[in-house]
């Protein structure tokens, strides 16, 4: 255990303080322990640090609430990353309100070499239209190493993780709740589903009651981990405007589907785009060619070796994108053992998919 976590979430429950104060609170002082340690006195030199705060600074049933926390995790599997490991999600690091501390549950890789990550929302009373589109989006973009972001609620999000499993697309759920209740309950069929491949995000500690603004304040988490965010439906208000909003603030690109200007699901899509918040999409190639993906290449290479397992196919994508590289490059960049890829690798070259250069290289077969 880091030994300075107890403390970061000790800070992230404590009243009054938000995620930007604590990590000025925290550079002030050098760590989250020196810090819960300090004076009043001293606290009170940060700016935006009053005497009320400053009081029921360090008060020790936020430590024990952390210890509890830690435990709870340890017993179900589920990672606390802080805002100052490694682990931590890049891109969402980036963002000037980004959270001290994350919860994380399944197979979440945040910080894969070329992996793409598109965040798709819209309005939970989505039409056959908003529906053909996330269908036809996920199947287009099934060959390529992107992960499917969204929130678990009802019409579109659920929609997305649904249509990514059914693809085999890694899928992550950023929930507004804590893991001990999954919300709505009738999506948590989908939700364990994820586990698999992909997982669950929250910031929201075991502790906490729902309450309503953590759904909106969810919104931010999930611009903030994409590199693009896709407005299916929308209302011209909502949760999904909410998204776009932080999306463009944290300079993440946006793009939303078109609709008639008749309908009432298309009026935020159509306002978005007419006051160029967002990119007009029409369906999975306009992802394709931003990304830039080569996808006769990509699509020929799999068509020829249609037998892949998803860890060979894991390893094809990234020499595809990569070229030539050594064994030991490849296990860094894959968070792969050196002995977990060899008998991959063996298997692809009976496949007479990849070949074996001199030095521990590996290349696909031209």
């Amino acid at each position: 255990m880091q030994t300075d976590l107890p403390y970061i979430l000790a800070l992230s429950f404590q009243k009054g303080i938000g995620d930007i104060t604590a990590r000025k609170i925290i550079q002030f002082f050098g760590s989250a322990e020196k810090a819960w340690n300090s004076s009043s006195k001293d606290l009170m030199q940060i700016s935006g640090i009053g005497f009320k705060i400053s009081k029921d600074f360090g008060n020790k049933k936020w430590l024990d609430l952390a210890f509890n926390e830690i435990e709870y995790c340890d017993k179900n599997q589920i990672k606390i990353i802080s805002f100052y490991d490694e682990t931590y999600p890049q891109m969402l690091k980036e963002c000037i309100d980004a959270p001290l501390v994350i919860f994380c549950k399944g197979n979440v890789a945040f910080n894969q070499l070329n992996a793409k990550k598109i965040s798709i929302v819209g309005t939970r009373k989505m039409s056959n239209y908003g529906r053909n589109f996330i269908a036809e989006l996920c199947e287009g973009i099934a060959d390529f190493d992107i992960k499917i972001i969204s929130g678990l609620a009802y019409g579109c999000d659920i929609e997305a993780h649904s249509q990514a499993l059914k693809n085999k697309l890694s899928t992550w759920a950023v929930m507004g709740t804590n893991f001990e209740r999954i919300y709505p309950a009738a999506h948590k069929k989908i939700a364990y589903e994820m586990l698999e491949n992909g997982g669950w995000i929250t910031e929201q500690p075991s502790f906490k009651a729902v309450v309503p603004e953590a759904f909106l304040q969810r919104n931010r988490i999930i611009a903030g981990l994409t590199d693009v965010t896709i407005v299916v439906e929308s209302a011209f208000k909502g949760g999904s405007l909410v998204t776009t909003k932080f999306a463009n603030e944290y300079n993440r690109e946006v793009f939303a589907l078109p609709g008639k200007t008749t309908d009432s699901l298309s009026v935020g899509c159509n306002y978005l785009i007419k006051t160029q918040q967002a990119y007009l999409i029409e369906n999975s190639k306009d992802i394709i060619e931003y990304f830039n993906f080569d996808s006769k290449k990509q699509t020929n290479q799999l068509n020829l070796f249609i037998d892949f397992t998803d860890d060979e196919k894991l390893i094809v994508n990234y020499l595809q994108n990569q070229g030539k590289q050594h064994i030991d490059k490849m296990s860094f960049d894959l968070n792969l053992k050196s002995y977990e890829l060899m008998p991959i690798l063996l298997d692809l070259e009976l496949k007479h998919a990849i070949t074996t250069l001199p030095g521990k290289f590996f290349d696909l077969m031209h």
